[in-house]
């Protein structure tokens, strides 16, 4: 079922008919193929968004955070609902960096399968340093020390 809805993906978005993929292209191969290139200076666009987008959410963690009127068990779920908003918006960056890594990768003479191990150590990285970083107010404290 992955393979058919990865070939899907790579067909679509190249206009080509179903015949035009090898009945054995590997999943990987049809996700390389089927993205857009990424330019640096959209990389730098998009980080740039992204991170007006992190601003504010870490503005709104921290308002929650402060609130003493809330039971520490509501301040958590306030704070996970705020990132669970803006879930799309940190998937799409996250996709697109490791888009761009996975494009690197291979524009430097790297195999499908090394780039697909760059791009999962961004994902993996991102996500886990993120989301635990915005929760424990980590990356408040980083971002503050930053701007002084």
């Amino acid at each position: 079922m992955r393979r058919l809805i990865v070939s899907a993906v790579a067909v679509s978005a190249l206009g080509l008919s179903a015949l035009a993929l090898p009945a054995v292209a590997s999943p990987v191969a049809a996700v390389v193929v089927a993205q857009d290139p990424v330019t640096e200076e959209e990389l730098e666009a998009r980080a740039e968004a992204f991170e007006a987008v992190l601003e504010a959410l870490v503005v709104e963690i921290e308002t929650i955070r402060a609130d003493t009127s809330l039971t520490e068990a509501d301040r958590q779920a306030r704070m996970q609902a705020a990132i669970d908003r803006k879930k799309p918006e940190i998937d799409g960056f996250v996709a697109m960096l490791s888009g761009f890594v996975r494009q690197q990768t291979l524009d430097e003479g790297g195999t499908a399968e090394d780039a697909e191990m760059a791009a999962g150590m961004i994902e993996d990285m991102f996500l886990e340093m993120l989301i635990p970083g915005l929760l424990s107010g980590e990356l408040a404290a980083a971002m503050a020390a930053e701007g002084e």
